[in-house]
């Protein structure tokens, strides 16, 4: 009896030792996923800091259009360290730089179960506003961020056309239009009156100046400048002028001016036209017409003068009957005036 206890009390030891190395075999293999699952979820990778920014510092996204905005208050947006991702007291605080250099706190936001964060709206001044943020836990705060600057312009762009002057009189078939406005806005041009609208812009260098050039066509046209700043805001001008080539003027003959009617003569007719200055019409449309007694009409194919603004033409008269007649001449500029002569004919 003495034997069969002793052996019962060694059997229950080496029970319990046994049972107490698998459950520290096993308690320590679930303290190894336990840790490893911990560093997962805390280490989410976030964007990376730029080149010369500290590990644990948060970056604030880099404004799109150059910062420039319209809006009074936005949201901002940036990254955070992914080793603080998912753990409790840690936050983001955002300060706006003063004029004078100083940082003044305007906003703060915990950090959350991802790298990003975003803000509730910061309000905007007129101009430059630039931020920081740094990363902050209830006992230290680490170094602020690369600096974000926002634009905000809500200023109409102001445009001045100074050439050429409202009402002016131009015989050319395209103009410069030039002035001013504020440098890095884009001025786009247009003549509805043109053909396509005669569409141009250019963006307006650091002098503010620009200069156009625009289609325009015979009569009044109204030339229409809209500039758009870098914010997105719109100004529009308009100029009136008129396209004219002065004192058109045509000037016919015809050889020869008399002639037997029972002679079949051909008739030479030249024409001679002006434009503004009395320069020579060069590239307008010439129809002539010979109205003879005893004939109907006669009509030319549509001609063209040339570099002197000449046009001629030949015709064969047969049948005429005495009496009087006379030649004409319509001639129609490139950009549409239309002037007219006369010339008399005699037949006996």
């Amino acid at each position: 009896m003495v034997i069969l206890a002793a052996c019962l009390i060694v059997g229950l030891l080496t029970l319990t030792v046994w049972v107490g190395l698998v459950g520290g075999l096993v308690g320590g293999i679930g303290g190894a996923f336990e840790n490893s699952l911990n560093r997962l979820t805390s280490h989410v990778p976030g964007t990376p800091s730029p080149s010369g920014t500290a590990l644990d510092t948060p970056v604030i996204d880099a404004p799109l259009n150059g910062g420039y905005t319209t809006q009074a208050s936005l949201p901002l947006q940036g990254t955070v360290p992914g080793d603080v991702v998912g753990k409790s007291g840690y936050k983001v605080n955002i300060y706006l730089i003063t004029s004078k250099g100083a940082q003044r706190k305007v906003t703060s936001v915990a950090v959350g179960g991802t790298t990003r964060f975003i803000t509730s709206p910061v309000t905007l001044t007129e101009g430059n506003n630039s931020f920081v943020a740094t990363l902050a836990s209830s006992s230290a705060e680490g170094a602020p961020s690369p600096v974000a600057t926002y634009i905000l312009d809500t200023v109409v762009p102001k445009i001045k056309i100074s050439s050429p002057a409202h009402g002016a009189k131009v015989s050319a078939s395209s103009i410069e239009v030039s002035g001013s406005c504020d440098a890095g806005t884009n001025v786009a041009i247009r003549n509805e009156q043109a053909p396509g609208g005669s569409l141009n812009s250019v963006t307006v260098g650091a002098d503010g100046g620009f200069a156009l050039t625009v289609q325009v066509v015979a009569g009044p046209n109204t030339i229409d400048l809209t500039a758009t700043d870098q914010a997105g805001n719109v100004s529009v001008a308009s100029v009136t002028v008129t396209r004219s080539y002065g004192q058109l003027a045509a000037h016919l003959s015809v050889s020869p001016s008399k002639f037997k009617a029972s002679k079949k003569p051909t008739l030479t007719l030249s024409m001679h036209a002006s434009s503004f200055g009395g320069a020579p019409l060069a590239g307008a449309s010439v129809t002539f017409t010979v109205t003879i007694y005893g004939l109907g009409p006669i009509v030319s194919p549509q001609l063209t003068t040339n570099a002197s603004g000449v046009a001629t033409w030949q015709v064969a008269i047969t049948g005429a009957s005495a009496g009087t007649g006379q030649a004409s001449v319509l001639v129609t500029s490139a950009g549409g005036d239309v002037i007219t002569a006369t010339a008399a004919i005699l037949a006996y």
